[in-house]
């Protein structure tokens, strides 16, 4: 699960190896609609993250208007799931949720289930953990970005070193070396 995941802008949704023969993986910027068990997870609450909120297992996902898997689904709410008594189900009459929104991102954990991390539409925040950063503002999308300003902060270095050697210490140590 990406750190980002944990500011809770994102729900974080799971497509488990039991459910990928008829639930395809969709792919960065598509926009789907996801349909699961709407659980909190509480893998990493003795550490301080307390949980988040998942749509795990996703038993059907609408793809760019095209729909794979089942709904309603008639199988056991955790057909499939690695360490079910993690997961707390969040609405016990009504343990399955529908959520539309745009894929953030999608990684792969050791398990074989895909996180398939979805930017909500608005109306769907409410599935969200509650906390300040539970918006469908694409918080992942800054951080993001944010994270590659070192390798930003390096090329700048880099070409101000070639176009003015005398100004930095890599200049000067390129200069001296060719001097």
């Amino acid at each position: 699960m990406a750190v980002y995941s944990l500011f809770y802008s994102l729900l974080v949704t799971e497509i488990v190896p039991f459910d990928q023969v008829d639930v395809p993986i969709p792919s960065y910027g598509d926009k789907v609609t996801v349909y699961g068990v709407w659980v909190q997870d509480t893998e990493f609450s003795d550490v301080g993250f307390g949980g988040w909120h998942e749509i795990h297992p996703v038993r059907f996902i609408e793809i760019n208007g095209k729909e794979y898997g089942e709904k309603p689904y008639s199988g056991k709410l955790f057909d499939g799931v690695w360490g079910p008594k993690r997961l707390i189900v969040l609405d016990k009459d009504q343990p399955y949720r529908t959520v539309a929104g745009t894929v953030g991102e999608v990684v792969v954990a050791p398990d074989g289930d895909y996180h398939v991390h979805v930017n909500v539409d608005q109306e769907y925040v409410s599935l969200l953990k509650p906390s300040i950063f539970a918006t469908s503002f694409p918080l992942y999308q800054v951080l993001k970005f944010l994270s590659l300003m070192p390798a930003v902060v390096i090329i700048v270095y880099v070409i101000a070193s070639v176009k003015n050697p005398d100004k930095t210490k890599l200049g000067r140590s390129i200069k001296r070396l060719k001097g």
